[in-house]
């Protein structure tokens, strides 16, 4: 039987899937709402219910406030009817997650090991990973996947890195990689999945440019309300851009880049301490530190400052450095950026990131969850 141009299992699939993305969209939903949104009639939505939650995809939560007679049920999805994870690759660790079907956290871990491009760092990557997924005790058929976030330039399809310095991974395959890991991958490039995370989690985002301040600096731009990739799988590479053709020299080759100024390993560099170390004597106030400190927000400012000459966007504090960073710093940021700014910007230019170092991580298994949203 055909509706139109459609058969009749195409309608019935198009319904279930607009059924279920509006309560998963709105968090919870009457089935009245659901019929007047939607316009479906109520004994389609009644039974496309039953069947959602017969497959564990939906569960009653409550009652639906009434302004008389019999009070109607509210429905939310369950929120970890699937799960995915997300892993980010460092020089000397890697960092874990799980994520609901809305991208929360449900469990993290962080595990010292050196990157190496051979059979007994896959080997103990899979094992992390397979300890990591029988730890949390999940169903194998709720795991979606896993995603895998790195530093180099991962392809279209997500399976090699076309560019890789940092690690010394270019030509690495996602088969070579992930061939211990119990279950589907896709790779990334860690800064746009950094800037995924901060995309999903906040939908008033349309346009960003976001800076990620992990060891190496990390750039991404949003356009659109999607991770701008370039031609070439280039763009937003904003720790590329050079601000001093004879500064120090990158590991892309080119001289003063923003990644030789404004990552976190310069800070490390300069005061000759770890992070924590740094911090903490800062806080305490050390005046050596705070000229180190002063120096680099003001180096970071000036990055800024070119950016919203060209981008005119919001930017996005991302990274390892973003945890580190108080209210302060962010407002003696902004004095320093509009400090350099050759006409007013909006005070609200600058975002603090929400994810700090685990941004790639979560961007990464996002992947899956919204590959999954799409086809329910």
């Amino acid at each position: 039987m055909t509706t139109g141009s459609m058969t009749t299992m195409e309608v019935k699939k198009i319904n279930r899937h607009n059924i279920y993305t509006f309560i998963y969209q709105q968090k919870n939903s009457s089935k009245q709402q659901i019929v007047d949104s939607l316009h479906i009639s109520l004994s389609t939505v009644t039974q496309n219910l039953k069947l959602l939650e017969a497959e564990g995809l939906v569960e009653k939560a409550g009652y639906y406030q009434s302004t008389g007679g019999r009070k109607a049920y509210n429905f939310e999805i369950v929120k970890d009817a699937r799960i995915a994870i997300g892993i980010d690759i460092l020089k000397d660790r890697v960092y874990i997650v799980a994520v609901d079907l809305y991208g929360m956290i449900m469990e993290k871990c962080t595990q010292a090991l050196g990157f190496l491009t051979n059979e007994n760092y896959y080997q103990k990557l899979g094992d992390l990973v397979s300890d990591f997924i029988r730890n949390g005790n999940w169903e194998p058929d709720c795991l979606l996947g896993a995603g895998i976030a790195i530093q180099g330039i991962a392809d279209e399809e997500g399976t090699s890195v076309n560019y890789g310095p940092i690690l010394d991974n270019y030509g690495l395959h996602l088969s070579t990689l992930a061939q211990y890991i119990p279950c589907q991958c896709h790779l990334v490039h860690d800064s746009k999945a950094a800037a995924l995370a901060e995309l999903w989690h906040d939908k008033d985002i349309t346009d960003a440019a976001v800076l990620f301040l992990n060891e190496n600096m990390g750039g991404a731009l949003i356009r659109d309300r999607k991770i701008y990739q370039g031609e070439n799988l280039r763009g937003g590479l904003l720790e590329h851009i050079s601000v001093d053709p004879q500064g120090e020299l990158c590991y892309c080759g080119s001289r003063g880049c923003l990644e030789t100024i404004c990552s976190a390993n310069k800070l490390r560099v300069l005061s000759g301490l770890t992070l924590d170390e740094f911090f903490q004597k800062l806080r305490g106030g050390d005046e050596r530190l705070r000229g180190i400190w002063e120096g680099y927000l003001d180096r970071i400012a000036f990055a800024i400052r070119n950016l919203q000459v060209i981008l005119d966007t919001p930017v996005i504090i991302s990274g390892l450095l973003a945890n580190y960073m108080t209210a302060e710093d962010f407002e003696e940021l902004k004095t320093l950026v509009t400090k350099y700014a050759p006409f007013p910007f909006p005070r609200d230019f600058l975002l603090a990131g929400q994810y700090g170092p685990l941004a790639p991580a979560i961007g990464s298994a996002l992947f899956f969850i919204d590959k999954w949203i799409q086809a329910v």
